[in-house]
């Protein structure tokens, strides 16, 4: 039988649309013929393709890890003297409060400092279902909620803990890069969507043609990085119930959703506990990037999944950084400070992009991020950017990073106000020059 579903897929991968709905489910409706574990011939047939692609589809340039190397000539740069204005990077300027140093290091002289659980310390865990319960209406408890290493290993974590080599992942593009290398890394097949600057990032539309009963994940992630797209209700219900269609689960990536600007972002927990997953992390709101502590919500089976896998790759997040983070939720001062603050920088890059007639730019929504669209034709993301950085001392990331958006560019709202209309400055006088 094995044997028969081989032949099958092969046939399944050479034809021309690799994509086609149709095609795939009359391939699973012969595996059940055959007496196969539909799940099984799903998983094979994604793997298959995925490998197909790798080998003989367009070639995909690795852009997001590109970015790591263009930020270190920015961070190099710096060190050698030249005043370089970084926008590159989606890493806030502010450092951590007082209130969280203080606590580290108390619970470090009180000897925090041992391992520890890997799904994390009760009272973190506590705090955050506690928290997140009284902001969104449902009723979380601690089962529901595992601590995690940054919002980067609550993503890996979670797309092991839901899915298996060869499932499909559905991405909404522009997109953080990391989702398709850590899919891809664990064996997953990668499905990209477009959503576009004319049709406001809504991705709908385009999520309905691409799902299909291959899909096991679909993740969003809303106030978006690099768009700063603030998700309505009515948008969020109609992915869940797209997601509900094929049996597919949804990861929503909400490290942002304290940056909404147009009104109160929505959580996928106000819609939905059902084969869904939160994630979120103490970086962007309390400036803690350097101290690697996010968290997970969901049901409790996938919480202790998303802990075995950490328990695997990292033991568990020290005890001190997590009691950290627990007073981080009690300072409600200093993340409503930095709220504020990315807000106010957000409308300032507008008001300055907006005056260059080059520049295509949607008011701020969300995020701490401008992703406006180049009105130059042939216009290179990664060609501009490395000449802004080297001739007017000004990182941004190429648009190219974050999916098929050659023509953008993505601005960080992370510099005080006198150098980030400096910025904007450069930026456009040199658009004027490179057009």
């Amino acid at each position: 039988m094995l044997e028969q579903l081989l032949k099958l897929c092969s046939e399944v991968i050479s034809r021309e649309n690799l994509e086609n709905t149709e095609t795939l489910t009359k391939a699973l409706e012969e595996c059940r013929r055959l007496n196969l574990s539909e799940d099984f011939a799903r998983r094979l047939l994604g793997l298959l393709l995925e490998e197909y692609s790798r080998l003989y589809g367009p070639r995909e340039r690795e852009d997001g890890l590109g970015l790591r190397a263009f930020a270190a000539r920015a961070r190099e740069m710096r060190l050698s003297g030249r005043p370089v204005m970084r926008l590159e990077l989606g890493e806030p300027d502010f450092s951590a409060p007082p209130s969280v140093v203080e606590a580290a290091c108390k619970a470090i002289s009180e000897g925090y400092s041992k391992y520890g659980p890997a799904i994390g310390i009760t009272e973190l865990r506590e705090a955050i279902a506690e928290k997140l319960s009284e902001r969104f209406g449902v009723d979380l408890k601690v089962d529901n909620v595992a601590i995690t290493a940054g919002g980067t290993f609550a993503t890996y974590g979670s797309i092991e803990a839901l899915s298996k080599p060869g499932d499909e992942i559905v991405i909404i593009e522009p997109a953080w890069p990391l989702y398709s290398h850590q899919a891809k890394r664990l064996g997953r097949k990668v499905s990209k969507i477009k959503t576009t600057f004319e049709e406001d990032w809504n991705p709908v539309k385009a999520l309905q043609e691409k799902v299909s009963k291959l899909t096991k994940i679909i993740i969003i992630n809303y106030p978006n990085n690099p768009t700063g797209k603030v998700l309505d209700p009515k948008t969020l219900k109609e992915i869940l119930e797209i997601a509900e269609d094929v049996g597919a689960w949804v990861i929503s990536d909400e490290v942002y959703i304290d940056f909404s600007y147009n009104g109160k972002s929505t959580s996928i927990l106000q819609l939905s506990t059902q084969k869904t997953l939160m994630l979120n992390s103490f970086s962007k709101t309390w400036g803690m990037t350097g101290f690697r502590v996010g968290y997970v919500v969901s049901e409790p089976e996938i919480v202790k999944k998303v802990a075995a896998a950490q328990n695997t790759a990292i033991t568990c997040i020290p005890e001190f950084i997590q009691r950290a983070a627990l007073a981080a939720l009690n300072d409600e001062q200093a993340a409503k400070r930095n709220i504020e603050l990315i807000g106010k920088r957000l409308n300032i890059l507008y008001e300055e992009l907006s005056k260059s007639s080059l520049i295509d730019v949607k008011p701020p929504q969300g995020a701490m991020y401008i992703f406006p669209r180049i009105k130059l034709e042939n216009f290179d993301s990664w060609k501009f950017a490395k000449a802004l950085l080297e001739e007017k001392e000004v990182a941004v990331a190429p648009g190219a990073c974050f999916g098929d958006y050659n023509n953008h560019l993505r601005i960080s709202a992370v510099l005080d106000e006198k150098p980030l209309r400096e910025a904007c400055k450069r930026i456009r006088e040199f658009l004027e020059k490179y057009g």
